[in-house]
């Protein structure tokens, strides 16, 4: 599988500083808001949740504070961001976390057993998409919930606009960053995914855009 790093050329603990950094943009109210009104009111009392691509663990750290008798796995292909998971101090339940690439290998949750599976900017490095969606349609439980957000194509100079003012990084550096990672980033318009997800037997219940680089699906096995 693709890495994050290895697309953007930096360090995984220059990447894990990052997704630190912009947790608050990327889950802020606008998130939670759209989560409590679209997501929330399918999930049982005691939910079991998996986050694909966690990162440093801190959407489950959220989640297990909002549902304290929920079940939760994070799963990631870099261990410096388990390590961070890991020693994250936790007022609810502690999410279950351990390296594991969904691209290569099949989930460790048994079928029909998970209420929600969430995946955010991870999808679209995939070099097999359906793959992965068919094994999240195995561990959905009936009547459960795949999320998706995901990057949508923009143009190329929007899109190097974005990354200079989001990023922090100087001109020459954004360009040189920006043209290496344009080509995974804005690889899917949103009827891409809407077409991606129904060839892989899941139906969108809700979308939105969220972000203005992002689009976010809310979706259950036809």
């Amino acid at each position: 599988m693709v890495t994050h790093q290895s697309l953007s050329g930096s360090t995984d603990e220059d990447f894990l500083q990052r997704m630190v950094k912009t947790y608050g943009e990327r889950f802020g109210e606008d998130f939670w808001a759209f989560f409590t009104a679209r997501v929330a009111p399918y999930l049982p009392p005691r939910p079991v949740i998996i986050d694909l691509g966690c990162g440093p663990g801190l959407l489950l750290r959220d989640l297990g504070e909002r549902y304290p008798q929920a079940t939760l796995y994070g799963y990631d292909v870099t261990p410096a961001m388990i390590a961070h998971g890991q020693q994250l101090s936790c007022t609810g339940v502690r999410p279950i976390l351990a390296l594991h690439d969904v691209g290569a290998q099949p989930l460790p949750n048994a079928p029909g057993t998970v209420h929600l599976v969430t995946m955010t900017s991870v999808l679209h490095i995939i070099d097999d998409p359906l793959a992965v969606l068919a094994e999240i349609r195995r561990v959905l439980a009936p009547g459960g919930i795949f999320m998706l957000h995901d990057w949508i194509r923009m143009p190329l100079q929007t899109y190097l606009e974005r990354r200079r003012e989001n990023m922090g990084e100087g001109e020459v550096g954004s360009m040189r960053s920006g043209f290496r990672l344009f080509p995974q980033h804005c690889k899917y318009t949103t009827e891409d995914w809407q077409w991606v997800l129904a060839q892989a037997g899941l139906q969108i219940r809700y979308q939105t855009q969220l972000r203005p680089t992002h689009q976010m699906f809310v979706t259950t096995p036809a």
